[in-house]
């Protein structure tokens, strides 16, 4: 893929990043003024992670550095058809085993998984799970041909995967709103992937890149086996990821009624970096060849994103509460949802920076063939986010609770970016950006504290911060791409003169 293949590619796969994200932040907004900070929002979330846990060594973020150099050497054998075919055949049948095991155990798994959960909200959150296994085998199923569009250049059921499942979900809330059925919640979901699992593979197959003629139990089998084989060197990806994630959901469950939505409304305002730069930019990565000089290619993707993240990350830990108090403070989200969201954001946004960029990072290492070191990096990145968690058995108070497990994401974050920048040979030139990307972040972190001392009410503290923020954007592309000032400096002066 050329140089202006992948940005084309990079710029389609943000697109559809962005329409997910405006449909995912409507969801969210419409949750909270719905159910807020509830037992009802607390089992929701947790039986969606109760579902898709079972499912992470077939869909985690490591899967794609699999799937798709599987793919594109298929193609290049010429049964790249056949072999997605029996690859897609191998993980939902998987995936459907993992459904029934739910289906059978699912009491035994929800008092393992929310244990600090209330009786009623335990019963409550086995609705949902029971409902949600429904879509697993085709949730599984998506993953497999959306990785195989990747290798073949396109992004369809990348990019419109998880808008479709946010549309879902806001037609569930509105059910509920107009029922006080809860269970609509569960079923939009699990409807949600079946459909698009459907179409996906009528589409896929209708076109000719999907095959399942001639398909035999050993071809599915070889498939199987060769993804394991591939996916060896990486299986401890998924399962420090998934014990994690099963750590912060227990231990959310234990701090205070509502952490554990209130998690995930944070997430809401931080994962924008992962979304809309982090995974497109890395699926571009994976996607197309490795570059002639990988330290010119690091450099390339790190100026910018430090420019823009590293102030970022000041300005969300600066103005939190007001953040929340905007965006989420009506109907059901009351004050002490505002609380725990605002602590839980706080403590994530300190180190978003660190992950945006090492995620990409990443990618680096994988497309290079270094997947043990990339697979060493996530996992004690893991490990730490995992140990920063069970500090949080030790903290008095919801705010305090949340806000430990947003700062146990931000050490894995940091832990991230310091495993890949020693792996790579341009870690000098790394550090040295991020040296210089920390002025503009001190200088809002110091203009954000002078606004709360001198101006009262959330939205004129905003308005500053806003401006604040725009001024050290400024700032650290002018230290970052110097070259990108000069141009737009150069195009003003022409401009001036016509």
């Amino acid at each position: 893929m050329s140089k202006s293949s992948t940005r084309r590619f990079t710029a389609i796969l943000i697109s559809g990043a962005l329409a997910s994200k405006v449909l995912g932040f409507g969801r969210e907004i419409l949750m909270a003024n719905v159910l807020g900070a509830s037992l009802v929002a607390d089992g929701f979330r947790g039986a969606i992670t109760a579902v898709m846990l079972p499912l992470a060594f077939l869909q985690n973020e490591s899967v794609p550095a699999i799937m798709i150099p599987m793919h594109r050497d298929a193609l290049k054998a010429g049964n790249g058809p056949q072999r997605l075919g029996a690859l897609t055949v191998a993980v939902t049948a998987v995936a459907t085993l993992l459904m029934i095991g739910i289906q059978i155990l699912g009491e035994y798994w929800i008092h393992a998984f929310v244990g600090g959960f209330s009786a009623e909200g335990r019963s409550l959150t086995l609705d949902f799970v029971r409902i949600m296994a429904l879509g697993m085998p085709a949730s599984a199923m998506i993953n497999v041909l959306a990785a195989g569009e990747i290798a073949l250049g396109r992004t369809r059921l990348t990019n419109v995967r998880a808008s479709i499942l946010n549309i879902a979900v806001l037609i569930g809330i509105a059910l509920l709103s107009a029922s006080g059925n809860f269970h609509t919640l569960a079923w939009s979901f699990s409807i949600a992937f079946n459909v698009l699992g459907a179409w996906g593979l009528y589409t896929m197959w209708r076109e000719g890149v999907l095959s399942f003629r001639g398909l035999t139990l050993a071809d599915v089998a070889s498939a199987g086996r060769e993804y394991l084989r591939r996916l060896r060197p990486l299986l401890a990806l998924p399962v420090a990821e998934q014990a994690n994630v099963w750590v912060e959901r227990l231990l959310a469950s234990r701090v205070a009624t509502g952490a554990v939505a209130s998690m995930d409304y944070a997430r809401t305002l931080t994962e924008s970096a992962l979304l809309l730069i982090s995974q497109p930019v890395g699926l571009a990565v994976l996607s197309s060849h490795p570059p002639k000089d990988p330290a010119a290619q690091v450099e390339s993707i790190a100026r910018p994103i430090l420019a823009l993240a590293l102030p970022a990350s000041a300005f969300l830990v600066m103005f939190a509460p007001e953040i929340v108090r905007l965006v989420f403070f009506r109907g059901a989200f009351n004050d002490h949802a505002v609380t725990l969201t605002s602590q839980a954001l706080r403590g994530i946004a300190f180190g978003l920076w660190a992950s945006t960029l090492g995620w990409i990072l990443i990618r680096i290492l994988n497309g290079a063939g270094r997947n043990f070191a990339a697979a060493v990096i996530i996992v004690t990145a893991y490990v730490v986010n995992t140990a920063v968690n069970f500090l949080t058995l030790q903290v008095l108070g919801a705010g305090d609770g949340t806000l430990m497990l947003g700062v146990g994401e931000t050490a894995r974050g940091f832990v991230l970016l310091a495993g890949v920048v020693i792996a790579l040979d341009s870690r000098r030139k790394l550090l040295w950006l991020i040296l210089l990307a920390s002025f503009p972040a001190a200088l809002m972190a110091l203009l954000g504290w002078q606004i709360h001392e001198r101006i009262d009410g959330t939205l004129p503290r905003l308005m500053a911060g806003g401006l604040a923020y725009l001024a050290c954007i400024a700032l650290g592309v002018a230290m970052l791409i110097p070259s990108l000032c000069v141009a737009a400096f150069a195009r003003v002066r022409l401009l001036l003169r016509i």
